[in-house]
């Protein structure tokens, strides 16, 4: 049921070509991950660590002027602040994430979208994240957005690993992926697959996750084919 899915949090997520190295899977990808998608705003934006001419490629990817770029970077740096955006660039609400994604994110392929699991993962990521460098924050709310797809994740310092960061799905004959390069199997299988893989790839408790849309622009609609996700039942 769709109410046994716990809230993690919320991401503005980007999809990307998918890389080289994992050719095979889907054309593009969308992932939480770091290591292999890009979410928005990024990390530097509100912790710092920008290399020479970062930030103006970054405004410039954005296609924000400089007074938008200067709200862009105010609106996360408050949002952290007031610890209702993590170092993942996970934010805590919904509606923080789909009003930042209104105002700031429209020129690129984003959509919004929810990571959850059921309890039994959310009080082992909600321990792991309380000795990490996360703000330890999580939503809970029940995930009843339509179904993206899955994915297994490892929370590690201050983001999640995807099981792809490893080309674990080496190690799985049974894996499918839909056009975004999510899991396209059932939960209950993907919890399978989960079990199968712990104690290989990154030092990180691999866990189920669920991945809800809350909504898509036009970009992203374009790159994808307009795909219609489906609702969990």
């Amino acid at each position: 049921m769709k109410d046994h899915f716990k809230v993690i949090g919320y991401y503005i997520c980007e999809i990307n070509d998918t890389p080289g190295w994992l050719q095979g899977i889907s054309r593009q990808i969308l992932s939480v991950s770091g290591c292999i998608g890009e979410q928005h705003p990024r990390w530097e934006c509100f912790m710092g660590g920008w290399l020479k001419g970062e930030a103006r490629e970054y405004q410039e990817k954005l296609r924000l002027n400089g007074e938008q770029y200067r709200e862009f970077s105010e609106t996360a740096n408050c949002l952290f602040d007031a610890q209702r955006l993590d170092v993942d660039c996970r934010f805590l609400k919904l509606s923080d994430a789909r009003d930042f994604y209104e105002k700031f994110c429209q020129a690129l392929p984003c959509c919004v979208v929810s990571i959850s699991t059921t309890m039994e993962y959310y009080k082992i990521l909600l321990d792991e994240l309380k000795g990490s460098n996360s703000h330890a924050l999580m939503n809970g709310e029940n995930d009843n957005s339509p179904c993206l797809g899955n994915d297994i994740l490892g929370w590690d310092i201050g983001g999640f690993h995807s099981f792809l960061c490893n080309s674990l799905q080496k190690e799985l004959p049974d894996v499918r992926f839909n056009d975004v390069g999510l899991l396209s199997n059932v939960f209950s299988e993907v919890e399978g697959f989960m079990r199968q893989i712990q104690g290989k790839g990154e030092p990180v408790e691999w866990i189920p996750c669920r991945i809800g849309m809350h909504g898509q622009n036009a970009e992203f609609d374009w790159l994808t084919g307009g795909g219609k996700w489906e609702k969990q039942g």
